[in-house]
């Protein structure tokens, strides 16, 4: 395996830059828009793992301190606190728990694949969770009213994100691995 310091610190910007650009492309559909930013997470930690993974999520949301760079243009510090912070301060723990989970050794390709997708699907609900206790906590909306808003309406959406991160992220971590470059 190459060790190459330098390709791990652009591999983590090249990430973080893919969970920038994926977490202003949002559409919405309520109080909570569906946003491209769990995907972005969970494909960098099923391709980075848990370390690598945290760099560049930390990045991502440190420069989303200075720059528009969350779910509609947000920006700023008030982001974490405001009724979807919940979503964006967990990709820290979303991305941590995948990438670990990922790290489970595997017999075959189909198996890592099938793993990557429950792990991306485990960080989703990670997320739904945080998400949704902070919505409760600033809306004061109960949490039938919670779900409705903030999960329900979410479902395929994430299941197809889920997919897409658990096929490509094992597919490219197999092709970097063939390179020299991963583990």
């Amino acid at each position: 395996m190459k060790n190459n310091k330098i390709f791990d610190m652009v591999v983590c910007a090249l990430f973080a830059a893919i969970c920038c650009i994926f977490s202003i492309i949002t559409i919405p559909i309520g109080m909570v828009p569906v946003s491209l930013g769990i995907l972005a997470v969970v494909f960098t930690a099923v391709v980075l793992g848990p370390v690598k993974g945290l760099i560049s999520v930390v990045v991502y949301l440190l420069l989303g301190l200075f720059l528009p760079l969350f779910s509609g243009g947000q920006t700023g510090l008030s982001t974490y606190a405001n009724i979807t912070g919940g979503y964006v301060w967990s990709y820290l723990i979303v991305v941590v728990v995948v990438g670990l989970i990922c790290k489970i050794p595997t017999k075959n390709k189909a198996l890592e694949i099938i793993v990557s997708i429950l792990a991306c699907a485990v960080g989703v609900v990670i997320c739904y969770a945080c998400g949704t206790i902070q919505f409760m906590a600033i809306t004061k909306y109960d949490l039938n009213a919670s779900l409705a808003a903030c999960v329900i309406p979410f479902l395929p959406f994430d299941a197809i994100k889920c997919v897409i991160a658990g096929v490509v992220g094992p597919l490219l971590k197999i092709a970097l691995r063939k390179s020299g470059y991963m583990k």
